[in-house]
């Protein structure tokens, strides 16, 4: 790699743990530059601005994710989708939900959860560009999975259906320190990852399964 790669490789790592660390409005570019033994002439020249560095660093943590999860079959398109049958499509949702699980806890935990948690609690001018290039394709990529497991959900209770399934992931992250303290463990083990990874997935299943519409307009019991 050229040097100029590698100085642009440093500089999205070092944003990456001081956003995460700091936030957007806590950390500098001297900050960066400094952390990534470069000069501020340097992030200028590669990034611009504080604001697409900070883009450049979702960017390519989005860009881990979209791999992670073509990678494991977890983002069918609707096409594929159409060919599975229901314990396929349920089999790529419980990868896709460890998968978040993987990112949001670890071990260790990635910089994606902080950045997100740090965004949701104290949105910065970059809100929009995320929620659109970035939330809004893998949101939709779950709304299809809940709309093939269940079938005669309208659009709003396929959208509160999945949004029920981000939030299980999302709980354990938020409440991740007290939720150790509590067990005792310094950490979240893979073991565990998957035990909450197949929990997740039967709890969603099952409430998919009440949801879908019954004969004559009546939800299951």
């Amino acid at each position: 790699m050229a040097e100029q790669g590698r100085t642009r490789t440093r500089l999205l790592a070092a944003a990456g743990e001081l956003f995460a660390a700091r936030g957007f409005r806590g950390t500098t570019i001297r900050d960066v530059a400094t952390r990534a033994r470069a000069n501020v002439a340097a992030a200028h020249y590669h990034f611009g601005s504080k604001e697409a560095l900070y883009l450049g660093v979702l960017r390519a943590q989005f860009a881990d994710i979209r791999g992670r999860l073509a990678a494991r079959g977890a983002a069918p398109s609707r096409a594929e989708l159409a060919r599975l049958d229901d314990a396929e499509v349920a089999a790529r949702l419980r990868a896709r939900v460890y998968t978040m699980l993987e990112l949001l806890l670890g071990p260790p935990p990635g910089v994606h959860g902080t950045l997100m948690h740090r965004e949701m609690v104290d949105p910065s001018e970059a809100l929009p560009v995320i929620a659109d290039e970035f939330i809004a394709p893998v949101t939709q990529e779950l709304h299809d999975m809940v709309a093939r497991l269940a079938p005669g959900l309208d659009a709003a209770a396929v959208e509160r259906c999945a949004d029920s399934i981000v939030a299980q992931a999302l709980f354990y992250r938020f409440t991740m320190p007290i939720l150790l303290r509590r067990w005792r463990r310094p950490a979240f083990t893979r073991r565990q990852i998957g035990a909450l990874a197949d929990h997740i997935t039967a709890f969603s299943l099952a409430g998919l399964s009440a949801a879908r519409p019954r004969r004559g307009g009546r939800r299951a019991r």
